[in-house]
């Protein structure tokens, strides 16, 4: 898992002109994300204590855990109004549902690498054992985006994180 940090922007920046006397800058957000990716590191003490810490994600195999942390920072002049970070669930891993369940922040998911979305936990149709539609949650493997959406602004200079795990296949 090499360059798991890497540098996105967010494309939140937004110019105002001023037609009367002609272009003007407003204030205007610019958000630059961020990304680390961590393993889960499990130890058992001889007592038999479990102790998870995070490592770099440097040499990552079938079955481990990888922390995703997302920081989204507006890097520019005026306020970016409920900021939007995408993520996909990269490819050959599964999300850990559970990392997502007490969060501070809106989450989105998509089932399609976002052509639709709908709020987290997400839920898809099948048809039952009695031939008629059923909802049921989205089993893990399903998940191909996540969609983190923060609560206010983000003001000039100020960040945030969100983060997620994923497991290996």
């Amino acid at each position: 898992m090499n360059g798991c940090s890497r540098l996105r922007s967010a494309g939140l920046a937004a110019v105002a002109l001023a037609l009367a006397t002609g272009a003007v800058l407003a204030a205007a957000p610019k958000v630059d994300i961020t990304v680390q990716a961590q393993k889960e590191v499990v130890t058992v003490d001889a007592s038999g204590k479990r102790r998870v810490t995070l490592a770099a994600a440097k040499d990552a195999a079938s079955g481990d855990v990888l922390v995703y942390t997302l920081r989204a920072a507006n890097n520019g002049t005026g306020p970016a109004v409920n900021p939007r970070i995408e993520d996909p669930i990269p490819e050959g891993t599964v999300l850990v549902l559970e990392s997502l369940k007490k969060v501070a922040y809106g989450v989105e998911a998509s089932l399609d690498h976002g052509k639709s979305w709908q709020p987290f936990p997400a839920s898809l149709t099948r048809v039952g054992v009695n031939g008629s539609n059923e909802t049921v949650p989205a089993p893990p493997e399903s998940y191909t985006t996540l969609r983190f959406v923060l609560d206010g602004p983000l003001a000039p200079g100020d960040g945030r994180d969100v983060t997620f795990k994923v497991q290996i296949r």
